[in-house]
């Protein structure tokens, strides 16, 4: 079973947002201190890289969540960088939508939605002695298969 995600086009209308809102923060800077105005620029253009970096990775990010027997991967995909996180559905301990409590050492987020948390799994798997978790959005067929129901 795989499954492939891509950035949609919710997070991009966000990030043209935020995009808008950071021009008038920064206009209103340059206006209300003109002293100061190159500063201001700084500041605004310094914002506008932060953002940019942030809506590029997760619009142009493919995220594939393949599960091949016992075998889960699931892989980010941004350019030419790949990010992996694996591990067998034995050492599944926990999958569930909400935010779990359990201390975990390690997070991974693969996932495309910034501002959306409707749609994700929260799976706490055991690599050793360690406890991780990964949240990611898999569709409810392949949750169940993680928890072994399928």
């Amino acid at each position: 079973m795989e499954e492939v995600k891509t950035g949609g086009g919710k997070e991009f209308v966000y990030s043209v947002v935020w995009a808008v809102i950071l021009l008038f923060i920064g206009d209103m800077i340059v206006t209300a201190l003109p002293s100061y105005k190159i500063i201001g620029v700084i500041i605004t253009i310094l914002m506008f890289g932060v953002l940019a970096f942030f809506a590029l990775t997760r619009y142009s990010a493919v995220y594939t969540y393949t599960l091949k027997k016992t075998r889960f991967a699931a892989v980010r995909k941004i350019g030419y960088r790949l990010k992996e996180v694996s591990f067998y559905t034995s050492d599944v301990i926990l999958v569930t939508r909400k935010k779990p409590d359990c201390r975990v050492q390690t997070v991974y987020r693969m996932h495309t939605s910034v501002f959306s948390r409707k749609n994700l799994w929260y799976v706490v798997y055991r690599t050793g002695e360690t406890k991780n978790m990964l949240v990611c959005a898999v569709s409810e067929k392949m949750a169940r298969s993680l928890r072994g129901g399928e």
